[in-house]
Formats: structure tokens, sequence, C-alpha cells
């Protein structure tokens, strides 16, 4: 059984090494489509229900819920992300997407079968645990799989199906609707969700990286402290009253001192790591995805306003604006992948932040009256969210140390979550306070252009960040 005993003869065959190889290799192809595929399930999962809602609200009643079928499912798979990077390093990657797996096929199921609106909503929270954590555990499984000169063309890879599950999510969504019903769109989950883990649970399993352990009361405590503040930026479009904010504010206060108390007793026992927080290039990377995330998310949603308060497209036109910003962020990612070895992580940061400036810059010029306009400004602001975001996660994942890589992945995935939530929120707060302090006919057009500029100073700050960056990936 030696490795170095070979095969001779006119008629041998391949060395045991070059089967090891081999298998190895089979292993990874059926590891990356499992691990794309379920992906693909999760993002679709998080925007298929935008083109659901009239049918939804329709048959269940209590439309006036229906914010919540969005803000629940975000919230609960922002709050898993960081669980599902600790599980990753804990047990091993591959166990852990089985598990992610096995939830969201469940709960898929349970919104299929929901017949009233809270009992929807309620599994469309359940829904979120399972694609936020089959979404951050793409990332960390790939980055466990993969050695650095690798990671940039596989998360590029992945990049390329969020954007396809952005623009296909809502185009199954009305299809299905128009033809076999809304629940058949959560029930097709089971099947794929089966063939996703089929193709993942070929790979062998590997032995855990870490064995710490997470305090009961850190989760506690970073649960209050997450879910409060997300819940409070969610606050202006869930109509909350003020005493609902009072408590929320509250609730956030308390999560984060006894957070902070927890993590000074025992480091090892926080949900993301110290280190990720504390220090300097983790940090830098982080803030970077957080400023990308939430120029793109918050454009996204203010362009169709802006364009309607001005007359100059209808509804529909937000897809084009959808498309634009999503294709741009795969482009963005593929050439990022691409240029990374030769420019280094400050390179290819400082390119994402010059497009993430030029987007919201060309919206100022004329985005909100003309949709050439408002196309090309969404493009270079995906182009330049595809750049930052994939510099970021690929040089968390060069730099982390090896049995936290699933911690860093998972934290840097929720820096982008809480952007683009922090993005939405903050703009249309800017676009209202903007609207009420002008008067006269161009009311709301000098709002839109406040809110516009609003988000060309986070494209300028993240330009700026992005110089404290090394020159190496």
């Amino acid at each position: 059984m030696s490795d170095t005993s070979l095969s001779s003869g006119v008629g041998a065959t391949d060395t045991p090494a070059q089967s090891r190889s081999a298998d190895a290799r089979s292993n990874r192809t059926s590891l990356l489509a499992g691990v794309l595929l379920a992906l693909f399930l999760a993002a679709a999962d998080s925007t298929v229900v935008g083109s659901l809602l009239p049918t939804m609200a329709n048959q269940l009643g209590q439309a006036d819920l229906y914010p919540w079928l969005i803000s629940a499912f975000l919230l609960t798979s922002v709050l898993v992300t960081p669980l599902a990077g600790f599980a990753a390093d804990r047990y091993g990657g591959r166990s852990t997407m089985l598990a992610a797996l096995l939830a969201f096929a469940v709960t898929s199921a349970a919104v299929a079968a929901a017949t009233t609106m809270p009992l929807l909503i309620a599994a469309r929270a359940a829904q979120g645990i399972g694609a936020g954590a089959v979404a951050a555990l793409t990332y960390v499984v790939i980055g466990q799989a993969f050695g650095p000169d690798e990671r940039a063309r596989m998360q590029a890879m992945l990049s390329a199906v969020w954007g396809l599950a952005a623009v296909a999510g809502p185009a199954l969504g009305t299809a299905a609707e128009a033809t076999v019903g809304w629940r058949w769109v959560f029930l097709i989950n089971l099947p794929l969700a089966a063939l996703a883990a089929l193709l993942v649970r070929r790979v062998p399993s590997a032995q855990a990286q870490n064995s710490r352990t997470i305090s009961p009361w850190a989760l506690l405590s970073f649960a209050l402290a997450l879910g409060g503040a997300l819940l409070l930026l969610e606050a202006p479009a869930l109509d909350f009253p003020v005493l609902v904010v009072i408590g929320l504010a509250a609730v956030t206060a308390v999560g984060v001192v006894g957070h902070i108390v927890q993590v000074r007793r025992k480091p090892q026992a926080a949900v993301v790591p110290v280190a990720f927080a504390t220090s300097g290039e983790p940090r830098i990377a982080a803030l970077l995805t957080i400023g990308a995330a939430a120029v793109l998310y918050a454009s996204v949603t203010l362009l169709p306003l802006a364009l309607a308060s001005h007359g100059t497209v209808g509804d529909t036109a937000s897809g084009l604006f959808v498309m634009a910003g999503a294709l741009g962020w795969v482009v963005g990612s593929a050439v990022c992948a691409g240029l990374l070895k030769r420019f280094g992580a400050r390179g290819t940061a400082l390119i994402g932040g010059l497009l993430l400036t030029a987007g919201p810059v060309v919206l100022v010029l004329g985005g909100s009256e003309s949709l050439a306009l408002a196309v090309i400004g969404e493009a270079l602001a995906g182009l330049g969210t595809g750049f930052v975001a994939t510099t970021g996660l690929v040089h968390i994942q060069n730099t982390s140390p090896a049995q936290w890589i699933g911690a860093y992945t998972a934290g840097i995935t929720l820096c982008r979550n809480i952007g683009a939530a922090l993005g939405i929120n903050l703009i249309a707060t800017v676009q209202l306070i903007a609207a009420d302090r002008h008067s006269g006919t161009d009311s709301a057009g000098g709002s839109y252009q406040a809110a516009f500029v609003t988000l060309a100073v986070i494209g300028l700050l993240t330009l700026t960040g992005a110089l404290r960056l090394p020159k190496r990936g």
C-alpha cells in the first residue's frame, strides 16, 4: 500500500497518486456545482417575493402586514450569518452546509403550506435562517476548499450567481404566478436543495479547524444588538410607533453593552472574532464592503422613485436598474478576479472606489430625469461593488488564520448585508428630510439630488478607505 509503488507494463493504468488527484478534482467539481446551486436557490428566494406580494396579500388577507414578508426574512438571514461561519469552523463546512440545506428545504415547504399572513411571515422568518446560512456557507466552503490563487476566480463565480439570481428571481416568480401558482416557487426548492445536498455530500468530510465555543450570553447579547439595530433601520418602512422605536433603541443598547462585557470576559467566546473587528486590515475591508453595498442597494431602491417623480418612466422600468446593477456587479467581480494578483488589494479597491463615486455622480448630473443616465450610473455602482466586495472577501480569506476562515468570511458577508440595510434606510431618511425642507415644484427633484449626493460621499469615503489596504492581494 505504499504510495511509491507504481504500476508498470503496456497495460499500466493510473498511479495511486494520479487516481487521488482525479478524485480530488471530481470532488471539487461536485462541491462547486452543489454550492452554486445552493447559493442560487437562497439568493433567488430573497428577491422572488417582491413580484408575488400582491397575489399573496389578496389570497391570505391582512395586506398591511406584507412588509414583514421581506423584513422578517432579511432579519433572520442576517442574524444567522456569523453563526454559520462559527459552525463551519467548529463542525466542518460540508456538515454545516448539509444542515443548512435541510433547514432551507423544510422551511420552504412551510412557506408553501402557509394559509394565513401571520403563518406566512413566520415561515419566511424561518426560511431566512436556512437561506442566510446557505448563502454565507457558500463563501466559507469555497474559501476552505480553494487556495489563495484560486479564490478570486471562485468568488467572481459566486458573484455571477448572485447577479443571475437578482434578475431571475422576480422573473421566475412572475412566471410561476401566471402558470402553476406562487406556492410552487417554494416547493421547487425541495428537489433542488436535495440535489445540491447530494453534490455537496460527495465531498469527503474535513476535520474541524476550530474547537472554540460561543458563550450563550454572548450569543443572546449579539442577537439583541444586531436584531434591535436592524429593526431600527426598518422602522420607517414598517411605520413603528414612537414607543416601539424607543424600546428597540433600549434593546439595542443593552445588547451592545452586554456583548462588550461578555467579550471582555472571554474573547474566544465572541460570535465574531475580536480580531476581525479590531485589527486594521480586516476592519478596513469590512468598512469598504459596507460602503459598497450601501451605494448599490440604496441606488437600486431610490432610482425608480426618482424617475417616477419626474414622470420619466413607469414602474416597470425598475427592472432595468436591478439588471444594470446586478450585471455590473458580475462584470466587476470577474474583472477584479483577473486584476487582483497584478494590482493587489489596494489597486483593485481603488478602482472600485472610483466607480462607486462615479456612479452616484452620474445620477446627480441627471439620473432623476434621464433613463440612459440612470442605467449608466447604476451600472457603474454595480461595477464598483463588484470590485470592492470581491477585493474585501478575497483579502479577508487570504489573510485570516486558517482556523478562523469561516468566521472571518461570515463576518465580511454580514457586513455586506448590514451595508445593504443601512444604505436603503439611510438614503430613504435623507430623501424624506430633504423633501420636507424643499418647497415649490422642485421639492421632489431636490430631495432625490440630496440622496444621490449622499451616495457619492459614501463612494468617496470608500475610495479614501481603499488607500489603507496593503498593495499585496
